[in-house]
This record gives C-alpha cells, structure tokens and sequence, in this order.
C-alpha cells in the first residue's frame, strides 16, 4: 500500500499517517475525518489538527495536504490558523508536542525502510498508540 519510492506515495504515507495518529488521539473516526460534508465541532477539530501537522511536522504544502484531504487549500489555511491559535493554551500546546514528536518518530521509521506495506503501519501505529497511552498517565 504504502511502499517507498514516489514523491506522492511519502505524501498520502505521511497524510494517512497525520490522520490515524490524531483520530486515535482524539478519539474520532479516521472516517469521519474523511467525509466532504461539514461534521460534528470535535471531528472537524481533530481533522484541523490533523491537517495542521501533515502540513507543519511534514512539510506538505497546503495544496498536497488539501488533495489528501478531499479539502480545498483555503480549508487548509484556516485550519492551520485555527491550530495554531489555539496552541497559546499551554495543556494543548504539550498535546501538540507530544504529537509533533509521534510522527516524527514514525516517519524516522519510515525512512529506515521498516514501513513496506499497510499492514505493518498498522502495527507500527498501534504500538505508537500504547506509548502515546502510557505517556498520558503519568
């Protein structure tokens, strides 16, 4: 599925990956997220979240994050805008961090050439989820 090589495939890979780690974190459906109509105030906020770190840990430009989004790029634009207001609350701002730093590392496993298929991101995924699980409980 997501197997290295073209620029587009490291985008979708880093899209999808935005968006399973922010709706495992925010407790919403990756579906939902997906969906072209507006939704319910904490899916649209996990996807703005969602499309603010695809663009900022990534580097996607607003155009590559919209497309993966099936959002247009001013939707992109203001969802960053909205992110990074919010990020003045100091316990959002560590939420953030500590997302910022998940997908950094995932992606870092990614570039070692030890994501291949879906399959095995799903599991790289999941044991992220438990450490992002143990870390809110300290």
């Amino acid at each position: 599925m997501f197997i290295q090589g073209t620029e587009e495939t490291v985008q979708n890979w880093h899209a999808f990956t935005a968006r399973r780690v922010v709706a495992n974190e925010f407790r919403v459906a990756e579906a939902e997220m997906l969906k072209p109509s507006r939704s319910v105030a904490e899916v649209a906020f996990a996807r703005q979240v969602a499309m603010y770190l695809a663009h900022v840990v990534y580097s996607l430009s607003y155009n590559e994050v919209a497309a993966a989004f099936g959002r247009e790029r001013s939707t992109v634009a203001h969802a960053c805008a909205i992110v990074e207001d919010a990020r003045d609350d100091a316990v959002f701002e560590e939420r953030m961090a500590k997302l910022e730093e998940r997908l950094k590392k995932l992606d870092d496993v990614r570039q070692r050439g030890r994501v291949e298929r879906g399959g095995r991101l799903a599991t790289i995924l999941a044991e992220a989820a438990q450490v992002g699980e143990a870390l809110k409980d300290r």
